[in-house]
């Protein structure tokens, strides 16, 4: 039998495994929407150097594509919840070697691509979808 478990144990295993799922679901995410951007975003460039295509807006523009800012903005936000989920989790379960802390400071440099890439995207995607409702 055995014996009961804290309620601090139980809160601290609940949450860890949360942020496993998190960051576990901020992944998939991020690399299904980030490939599908990518391959936009190359698409889009060659579109714009070719001149062959002329759509209704132009290409990778901030203000005009809708596809691009909208894209951006999720993948800026799963890379955001994949690395804060990443850092609180390396941070419940403590820093203990080298591999940690770089592992730390990569999720740091990742949560700040994710952030500036939210700051120059979400504006205008919410601008664009306020618009479509």
């Amino acid at each position: 039998m055995e014996p009961p478990r804290s309620r601090v144990v139980e809160i601290a295993t609940l949450l860890e495994r949360y942020l496993a799922l998190s960051v576990y679901i901020g992944v998939r995410g991020m690399i299904f929407f980030g490939s599908w951007f990518i391959l936009y975003t190359i698409i889009g460039l060659f579109v714009k150097m070719s001149g062959w295509f002329d759509p209704p807006y132009p290409p990778l523009s901030l203000e005009s594509d809708p596809f691009f800012v909208i894209g951006g903005a999720i993948v800026g936000l799963f890379v955001v919840q994949s690395a804060g989920s990443f850092l609180l989790y390396h941070f419940l379960v403590g820093v203990e070697d080298e591999k940690s802390e770089f592992a730390v400071l990569m999720g740091f440099i990742s949560l700040g691509f994710g952030g500036a890439l939210l700051r120059v995207t979400l504006p205008p995607a919410l601008r664009m979808v306020s618009s479509i409702v």
